[in-house]
């Protein structure tokens, strides 16, 4: 049900679920409907102005008081459902909906600490150009990332009227992500496109990573069949673009779908996890089972399924290396934000003690 969300129209009701609002979230808005807020879907943010997509169309807000778990301000990503307070002549929002997915960074500053940029999002394309592709570690890397974010990786080979030999491509992919969806993309004479358009579903999210220059934008504007974003020149030497995107933008395709591409999510400053690279690497995390010893890390223990996989030649050694390299990463950032954690726990404990200690001063005078 949706509660006590109230739609001046089936029209606007429906306005909201093209852009991916459900039952599900018409319960979780009740706890917010009382105080007279509306539900709305952050469409743009630009250094810290968001426009929304209300019941009524689209619109600005600004933010007040809102923290995280942590008692810190929290940031508001293109693609959140948010409660909006829309009584005065500036909308405000109040308080953000639980998020089902979220893709994050590291938060500018010495502590380790997330910051969304990205959220509620279903799928992750992952693209790469066959200009000087497929980039097997890069396709690795993008797929860890998107499991890690709570979404379903697409791996998207952009510019493949460059593509001399797609059956041997397809082969290299196949290797860098078993098991994950593959299109064949040339946005510019539009091979590829019907295809991805139907595997999107109405109402659901998408989100671009990948380098600059792979044809993240044009792409976007393939797809949605307008110059929504700025597609920039690639230079001849190393087949690398500027980054056209300066703003997250959430647009709304012909599909149904909705599609984010934002400055935020280039895939190096992007946090993977351990569990989302063992999803990343299935085959891999498969093999280990047979493993003699539970906690084997492959790297040349007695009985090792993976090395020995290696060696008879079904699994590339490459690829193990990759697998062990993200895997490395994780767990250092999983120590790094579990002790940022710690110090933030122990800041906030020295602070309320020190609280109760002037307030026991006040009382003895």
């Amino acid at each position: 049900m949706y509660g006590r969300v109230l739609f001046a129209s089936q029209e606007q009701k429906m306005n909201l679920t093209s852009y991916g609002w459900t039952d599900f979230l018409g319960a979780q808005f009740n706890d917010y409907s009382s105080p007279g807020l509306k539900p709305a879907r952050v469409v743009r943010s630009d250094r810290g102005e968001f426009q929304l997509i209300g019941a009524d169309g689209i619109f600005r807000a600004q933010t007040a008081g809102i923290l995280d778990s942590s008692g810190e301000p929290a940031p508001i990503a293109t693609g959140d459902w948010v409660a909006v307070d829309r009584s005065q002549d500036t909308a405000v929002i109040r308080a953000i909906l639980p998020r089902k997915s979220a893709m994050t960074r590291r938060r500018a500053g010495a502590a380790e600490r997330a910051q969304v940029v990205a959220a509620n999002v279903d799928f992750v394309l992952v693209v790469d150009g066959l200009d000087r592709g497929p980039n097997q570690r890069r396709i690795e890397r993008g797929v860890a990332l998107a499991y890690g974010g709570g979404a379903t990786p697409i791996v998207i080979l952009s510019k493949a009227d460059l593509c001399k030999d797609r059956e041997h491509t397809s082969m290299l992919v196949e290797e860098a992500a078993p098991f994950v969806e593959t299109f064949f993309i040339s946005a510019t004479e539009g091979d590829g496109l019907e295809g991805l358009s139907a595997h999107l579903a109405p109402g659901s999210t998408s989100v671009l990573i990948g380098p600059s220059g792979v044809g993240k934008s044009t792409l976007a504007n393939a797809l949605s069949g307008e110059g929504h974003l700025a597609a920039g020149p690639v230079r001849a030497g190393d087949a690398k673009g500027r980054h056209t995107t300066t703003r997250s933008e959430l647009i709304l395709l012909p599909s149904g779908a909705c599609m984010i591409d934002t400055p935020g999510v280039r895939e190096l400053g992007l946090w993977l996890d351990t569990e989302a690279v063992d999803a990343a690497f299935a085959d891999i995390e498969g093999l280990s089972e047979t493993c003699r010893f539970g906690d084997c890390n492959h790297s040349g223990e007695p009985g090792c399924a993976v090395v020995e996989a290696v060696a008879v030649g079904e699994l590339p050694a490459s690829r193990l290396a990759s697998y062990q390299k993200l895997l490395r990463e994780a767990e250092i950032h999983e120590i790094r934000h579990d002790a940022s954690k710690a110090r933030l726990s122990k800041n906030r404990e020295r602070n309320f003690a020190k609280i109760c200690r002037a307030e026991q001063k006040r009382k003895n005078r």
